[in-house]
């Protein structure tokens, strides 16, 4: 991610098309430990390099200005899974650079609306990855 960016520059897209009203965006990665601690390390806990699992999950916030994610959540027979899903990490973009990227996979686990008397009506929503992502770094 370039130095400098603002957030309105980091954009989610679902094959191709910008999730709507989306303000917010959060990466969280996240790599559990594996413990081999044993007794001739003398109490020091000692950790695996690799991690047991690992996750990235996309909380994002916004205005509600369509219904598609509201239409998952409560529909109790669509898939709560999205696939070809897109984090374009730096879409100003100058002419020699490439943004970075983040593909793959995420389930919608959570959705929750608000709709305060006299403002929008706001929504915040979790993506979880499933299987594997791809990372592509900014490139020139």
């Amino acid at each position: 991610m370039s130095e400098g960016n603002l957030g309105r520059e980091i954009v989610i897209t679902k094959g191709g098309t910008v999730l709507a009203g989306v303000r917010t965006k959060t990466i969280t990665w996240g790599g559990e430990s594996v413990d081999v601690t044993s007794g001739e390390n003398d109490g020091i806990r000692c950790l695996l390099d690799a991690s047991g699992q690992e996750q990235l999950d996309l909380p994002i916030e916004g205005i509600a200005k369509d219904d598609v994610l509201l239409n998952i959540a409560l529909d109790t027979t669509a898939s709560k899974m999205l696939t070809d899903i897109v984090l374009t990490l730096d879409i100003r973009n100058p002419a020699n650079t490439t943004p970075a990227t983040i593909t793959g996979n995420f389930r919608m686990s959570s959705y929750e609306e608000g709709a305060p008397y006299n403002d929008a009506i706001t929504f915040s929503s979790t993506l979880e990855s499933s299987g594997p992502w791809v990372y592509t770094p900014e490139s020139a």
